[in-house]
């Protein structure tokens, strides 16, 4: 999943359900009322502390997203905030991508 904790894309597969709001958002009530996750997902390795690091944005926008019956196995760390900042954060020789990697190890479960 490629969004930032506050989307309603983030609320849906995490959550099942798009949150209501009082300031009238027409769209995202009638996603409340009438649009439900039936998966159970659960994020992977956790909610890292950044997956994009740059000088004009740092957030986590980049996730694992695997159902409750799978087992997560080996979850490769996050680098250090220290790293990131002498290396001025991504797209550098050291982190390349402007997306930090994210990888775990995922045993699929039973999809019956």
């Amino acid at each position: 999943m490629n969004s930032q904790t506050t989307s309603l894309v983030h609320a849906y597969l995490t959550d099942g359900v798009v949150s209501q709001v009082e300031n009238g958002d027409e769209l995202q009530n009638f996603l409340h009322k009438n649009v439900r996750n039936p998966l159970k997902l659960t994020l992977a390795r956790g909610e890292p502390n950044y997956t994009n690091y740059t000088a004009d944005f740092k957030d986590v926008i980049d996730y694992i997203v695997c159902d409750e019956n799978s087992t997560v196995g080996h979850v490769t760390p996050s680098p250090n905030l220290s790293d990131l900042e002498e290396s001025e954060g991504c797209r550098s020789a050291i982190f390349p991508s402007d997306h930090l990697p994210i990888i775990s190890d995922i045993l699929l479960g039973d999809t019956d």
